[in-house]
C-alpha cells in the first residue's frame, strides 16, 4: 500500500516540476486525491492482487513411499543400490529385500501346479475308461437284445411243436409217447426261462449303462475340478512371483531422495522406511478471502525465495485448495462446541492456491523453501492491469532484501 502512495507522490513531485503551484488547492488536491489513491490502491491489491507478505509460501512436491507392491512382502534388507541425496530415475531399482522365503514359495506353488497337471491329466483318463466301458456295456446289450430274439423264436418253435403233438395225440391216440411230449413240455418251459432269463439281464444291463453314463457325468465333474484346482494353482504361481518381484522395489517416477536412514541388515514391514519426491514442484501459498473469487487456474503468478535471492520465478496458478485443516470434523462423530470451535478459527482469513512453478535451467528450487508469491486475479476493469506493476515492483524490491536476510 505505501508503494501506492509513493507513486502519487512521484506523480505529485512531476506535477510540481512542470510548475504547479504549491498553495491551498493544490495541496488539498495532493493530500486528498493521495489518501483516495492510497485506498484505491489498498483496496484493489487487497481484492484483485493478493500477494502473500508473510514470506511463508512454501515449495511442495508429491512424495511416495517406496515399500514393496505387496502388503505380504516383509524382510530384511539384502542391498541398498542408491545414496542419500540422490536424483533417482523411473524403474531404477532401489533396495532389494532377502528373497529366500519366496523363492521358497514360488517353488512349493510350482510343485503344486504340476500335481494339479497330473490330477487333470488322470482325471481326462478316467473319462476315457468310463467311455469305453460304456461302449462295452451298450455292445454287451445288443449282444443280449439279439440272443433274446432268438430265445423268443426258439420259445415259439418249442411251443408251437408241443401243441402239434398234443393235436396229434388228440386225434389219433398214443401217436406220440407221453415221454416225447413230457420231454417237449420241458423244453418248452426252458425257452420260456431262458426269455425270460434274457430280459432280465437286459434290464440289468441298462441300469448298468445308466450307472455308465453317470459315472462318465462324474468324471466330467472332476476333470472341471481338476481343472479350477489347476488354475487355482497357476494363480498361487502368479500371486508367488509376484511377491518375489515385489522384494525389488523400483522407483514409480522420476525424482530424488533424500537424508534416508535404511540401510542393510534392517527389516521392512508395514511401516515404510524410505520415501522419495517426484520431480513436480508446486507452491502453497496462502489468499485472503476477499481475493479468493478472484482466483482462477491458469492466471499467472510470481513466486521469489531466499535461495536464489534477487530471483523471480513465473508461475500459474493450478487451482484452489477447497478446503483447509480447520475445517475437518470430529472423526468421532461427537457434535463440535460452538465457542470452541469460533474461537480456534477467529483468525483464519485465508485459503490456499496451488501455484505451478517454473525452474528454468540451472535452478532447482529444495522443497521446503519458502518465499514471497502473488497472483495476478480476476479485475472489473482492464485499467486496474497497474496493480500487477505493483505488486511485481514490490516482490522484485523485495527480493533483494533476501541478499541480507530471510523476510
Amino acid at each position: 500500500m505505501l508503494e501506492g502512495l509513493a507513486v502519487w507522490a512521484l506523480f505529485i513531485y512531476l506535477l510540481r516540476l512542470v510548475g504547479m503551484p504549491w498553495n491551498k488547492a493544490t495541496k488539498s488536491f495532493a493530500y486528498l486525491g493521495g489518501l483516495g489513491w492510497l485506498m484505491f490502491v489498498w483496496v484493489g491489491l487487497i481484492n484483485f492482487t493478493p500477494m502473500d507478505l508473510s514470506g511463508g509460501s512454501v515449495v511442495q512436491s508429491p512424495h511416495v513411499q517406496l515399500r514393496p507392491d505387496s502388503t505380504n512382502v516383509k524382510g530384511k534388507v539384502d542391498h541398498i543400490y542408491i545414496k542419500p541425496n540422490q536424483q533417482v530415475e523411473k524403474g531404477q531399482l532401489i533396495y532389494e529385500l532377502d528373497p529366500t522365503q519366496y523363492e521358497i514359495a514360488l517353488n512349493q506353488a510350482n510343485v503344486s501346479a504340476d500335481s494339479a497337471r497330473v490330477a487333470l491329466a488322470t482325471a481326462k483318463g478316467d473319462i476315457e475308461i468310463e467311455e469305453a466301458n460304456h461302449e462295452a456295456l451298450v455292445q454287451d446289450l445288443e449282444t443280449s437284445k439279439s440272443q433274446l430274439e432268438a430265445a423268443k423264436v426258439d420259445y415259439k418253435l418249442q411251443k408251437k411243436m408241443l401243441d402239434r403233438y398234443v393235436e396229434q395225440n388228440r386225434v389219433v391216440q398214443n401217436t406220440i409217447t407221453e415221454s416225447d411230449i413230457d420231454k417237449q413240455s420241458s423244453t418248452v418251459d426252458m425257452a420260456r426261462h431262458n426269455v425270460l432269463t434274457l430280459e432280465s439281464q437286459i434290464k440289468k444291463k441298462q441300469v448298468d449303462i445308466s450307472r455308465a453314463k453317470l459315472a462318465i457325468h462324474k468324471a466330467e465333474l472332476a476333470v472341471e475340478t481338476k481343472q479350477a484346482e489347476l488354475r487355482q494353482a497357476e494363480e498361487q504361481i502368479a500371486k508367488a512371483q509376484w511377491d518375489l518381484n515385489s522384494t525389488k522395489v523400483h522407483a514409480p517416477n522420476d525424482g530424488f531422495v533424500t537424508n534416508f536412514i535404511l540401510r542393510e541388515g534392517q527389516r521392512v514391514s508395514a511401516m515404510p522406511r524410505i520415501n522419495m519426491y517426484t520431480n513436480e514442484k508446486y507452491v502453497l501459498m496462502r489468499v485472503n478471502h476477499q481475493a479468493i473469487r478472484n482466483i482462477k487456474p491458469g492466471q499467472p503468478a510470481e513466486f521469489s525465495s531466499s535461495v536464489y535471492p534477487g530471483k523471480i520465478f513465473s508461475a500459474t496458478v493450478e487451482g484452489i485448495v477447497e478446503a483447509t485443516g480447520e475445517s475437518q470434523g470430529n472423526l468421532m462423530g461427537f457434535d463440535d462446541s460452538v465457542r470452541v470451535t469460533t474461537g480456534k478459527n477467529l483468525q483464519n482469513k485465508h485459503h490456499f492456491v496451488r501455484l505451478k512453478i517454473d525452474e528454468p535451467e540451472g535452478y532447482d528450487i529444495p522443497v521446503g523453501s519458502v518465499g514471497l508469491a502473488w497472483v495476478s486475479g480476476e479485475k472489473p476493469i482492464g485499467f486496474m492491469a497497474f496493480l500487477d506493476v505493483i505488486r511485481g515492483i514490490i516482490i522484485r524490491m523485495k527480493s533483494q532484501l533476501y541478499f541480507f536476510y530471510s523476510i
